[in-house]
């Protein structure tokens, strides 16, 4: 008997290396199991922990280093909550507690304790903590306000006398005009990214997002105690096409994205949910924006698609919207030149048009007398999928090119590009991308449709400006078959030009 019960007790703690290296996050599937939270039995997701559990009852537990989907750590000691065990309640973190039919659990409704315990743990994280949040940029979405907030604000119990006290690396310490003891200010960790050490918690979620997500180690935890920091290896530079990431996921300003960094408050920024529309899975995202202006594109949590994260290349769109936009055009002009062609029209859709603009455009191409026909897609190759964002395909409609039966391949056009006398090209750079591919349709009369002022509209014999993806609302179909929306950003750009959906309409009145 007493064996079993410590092969059990082995299987047991298997079971729980195993099962909690990353957190199970409930679905629709999960079993539901009955436990008794502050006093009321319930009925939560068996299959999970209690941070995950409480929250599918309405229960939020405030937490730092917890993330779902970064193995646990377990290190912040802020989802703390009471657990029936052996010696009666006791204090336990939620994050690595899994749940138990039957099990009782409080939290600060019904334990005072939890409550106090809480708030202590909060006061050890502010004591040293650079009261920086007039110029964080992390000010109005920072967990640690967050918490504080939530902990019931209380005055500071540290002597003035003393002062905060930087623990970071000891290379990086200095004495401000006051005489304050400080240090670890924009550290330069990589081209992207910028570490303020007196704000870190050490939650290490950034580690291990560079060891477990993006696969390659390159931030660790230094030095011991009250003295660890986060820092690179010697000699080496935080430098990874998902870099970035870390600084969505660190739950207070101590990553900076070097691209955002002091140019807008958070609170004065409006989050418009959207669809990234540079790859065939396409990644959900918040574009933010404020006066017209997107000032940063990150992640917007999908489990079926991108989960929380976004490459670099996703969100560098944002430092490009408003560069060398076109912001003319003649359509009365277009719509004459199409009705002077008498041989056959080329449209080309380009890899961010949404569904409405290949209909619309199918139903251009059906009132010219079967003279035009629609083709989709990029000169660009497709690659491999990285697992994380993006599929490695950058046509990132072809799932709605192939269901409309519209030819998604540009390089079986190329071969027949002779045979056209006019080239319509709706948001398709390619002589952007790929001028020597596009080289053959030189010598085609050329109609760009395009939000950017490149190369593709000044090849062009009329070139009309339209709106960027970003500033459209749509709908998409990606690589997994999801049917996705779209919602427009109002730039001050949209604000001058047209959809190409909305130009295609007006086309097909004119002809």
């Amino acid at each position: 008997m007493a064996e079993a019960r410590v092969m059990n007790f082995i299987y047991y703690l298997i079971y729980m290396s195993n099962h909690y290296n990353m957190p199970v996050l409930p679905t629709a599937s999960s079993p539901l199991v009955a436990i008794t939270v502050d006093g009321k039995e319930v009925q939560v997701p068996g299959d999970t922990n209690l941070i995950e559990a409480l929250k599918a009852v309405g229960i939020e537990t405030p937490h730092l280093c917890y993330h779902g989907y970064l193995p646990v750590s377990g290190n912040c000691r802020q989802c703390l909550v009471e657990v029936d065990g052996p010696r009666g309640m006791a204090l336990t973190i939620g994050c690595y507690t899994p749940v138990r039919p039957g099990m009782k659990v409080a939290t600060p409704a019904s334990s005072p304790r939890v409550g106090e315990a809480r708030k202590a743990v909060l006061e050890f994280l502010l004591v040293n903590h650079p009261l920086d949040c007039p110029i964080c940029d992390k000010a109005g979405e920072c967990m640690l306000q967050e918490n504080y907030i939530m902990s019931g604000a209380s005055n500071s119990r540290l002597n003035p006398e003393v002062g905060k006290l930087y623990h970071g690396n000891p290379e990086h310490s200095s004495t401000d005009s006051k005489g304050q003891h400080r240090g670890g200010k924009r550290v330069d960790l990589g081209p992207r990214v910028a570490l303020d050490e007196e704000r870190c918690i050490q939650c290490d979620r950034c580690v291990r997002f560079m060891r477990h997500i993006a696969g390659d180690e390159q931030l660790q935890l230094a030095s011991r105690g009250g003295h660890t920091y986060i820092s690179t290896f010697p000699g080496e530079k935080l430098d990874h096409p998902y870099d970035r990431c870390v600084t969505d996921i660190c739950p207070v300003g101590a990553m900076t994205d070097k691209a955002f960094r002091f140019r807008k408050r958070v609170w004065a920024l409006s989050k418009v949910p959207t669809i990234s529309m540079d790859d065939s899975l396409g990644a959900n995202i918040y574009a933010d924006h404020a006066d017209g202006v997107v000032y940063r594109i990150t992640p917007r949590c999908n489990a079926e698609v991108n989960r929380s994260w976004l490459s670099n290349a996703a969100r560098d769109v944002v430092q490009k919207i408003h560069e060398n936009r076109l912001l003319k055009g003649d359509i009365p002009k277009a719509a004459q030149i199409i009705k002077e062609t008498k041989g056959k029209i080329a449209i080309v859709l380009g890899a961010s048009c949404t569904a409405e603009e290949i209909a619309a455009f199918k139903k251009l191409a059906g009132k010219t007398d079967n003279r035009a026909q629609l083709f989709g897609g990029s000169f660009l190759p497709v690659q491999a999928a990285d697992g994380l964002s993006r599929s490695g395909d950058p046509v990132a409609n072809r799932a709605c090119l192939e269901k409309e039966g519209i030819n998604s391949n540009l390089k079986e056009f190329s071969q027949i590009a002779k045979e056209f006398d006019l080239l319509i090209t709706v948001s398709a750079d390619l002589w952007d991308y790929a001028p020597k591919e596009a080289a053959v349709l030189d010598k085609i009369k050329h109609i760009a449709l395009s939000p950017f002022n490149g190369n593709t509209a000044k090849k062009a014999s009329l070139a009309i400006g339209v709106r960027h993806w970003v500033e459209n609302s749509g709908t998409m179909i990606n690589c997994k078959g999801l049917e996705q929306k779209l919602q427009g950003v109002p730039t001050k750009e949209a604000a001058m030009v047209e959809s190409s959906a909305n130009i295609a309409d007006s086309l097909w009145e004119l002809i």
